[in-house]
């Protein structure tokens, strides 16, 4: 117990101290428990399918990785304007830097949702695995609940970046770190696993 208060407590504290920072943790906790159903159902599905496809060449690799790679962009520049902030609060300076990281963290996850469209667009109208199949079907659910659940996340730093300096953006920037995690958890479960890079 003494070193939970001594090392882990001062460390965790600081996650938990404002009250968007705590429903941030509770959101964030609904959406682990209802993403791990719908990756429980992919691979349940998978396991009980006699043809299950491969849908993933080359290109969706690549996609993947674009989409990781705006989806942690986005959590890292919220986590540079936050710093920006605390700085410019603490010295009286200018807050412009931060609104500006927050731009691009808003943009970086609109880019990130809009090539989940183009993604989702070459699953079901060139490789026909619409949501009439089943793999089509439970893929379209659990990035289509990523989808809806990144798209209240930029709205979260839309509004956060209107007013930088009344905002807790830790609170926006943690639940920007699940949403990448749980990116990354889809590209080693769901892409890897089901790619056909023979063609390469």
């Amino acid at each position: 117990m003494k070193i939970y208060t001594q090392y882990v407590l001062p460390h965790v504290a600081p996650y938990f101290a404002t009250r968007q920072r705590r429903i941030a943790g509770l959101v964030s906790v609904a959406t682990l428990a209802i993403f791990g159903a719908l990756l429980g159902v992919l691979q349940y599905t998978r396991w009980n399918s006699y043809d299950w496809p491969t849908p993933f060449h080359f290109p969706s690799m690549l996609m993947a990785v674009a989409l990781s790679m705006f989806g942690l962009c986005g959590s890292v520049t919220v986590v540079v304007a936050e710093v920006a902030v605390r700085a410019a609060v603490r010295n009286n300076g200018d807050l412009e830097p931060a609104r500006r990281w927050m731009a691009i963290a808003v943009t970086s996850w609109f880019l990130f949702l809009f090539l989940e469209v183009v993604e989702w667009v070459h699953l079901v109208y060139v490789e026909q695995l619409g949501p009439t199949t089943q793999f089509g079907s439970v893929f379209l659910a659990l990035t289509g609940f990523h989808y809806f659940a990144a798209t209240c996340c930029m709205v979260w730093l839309g509004i956060a970046a209107a007013r930088v300096e009344k905002r807790d953006l830790l609170a926006p920037a943690l639940y920007s770190h699940l949403l990448n995690l749980w990116w990354i958890v889809i590209v080693v479960t769901v892409y890897f696993p089901n790619a056909d890079l023979r063609g390469i």
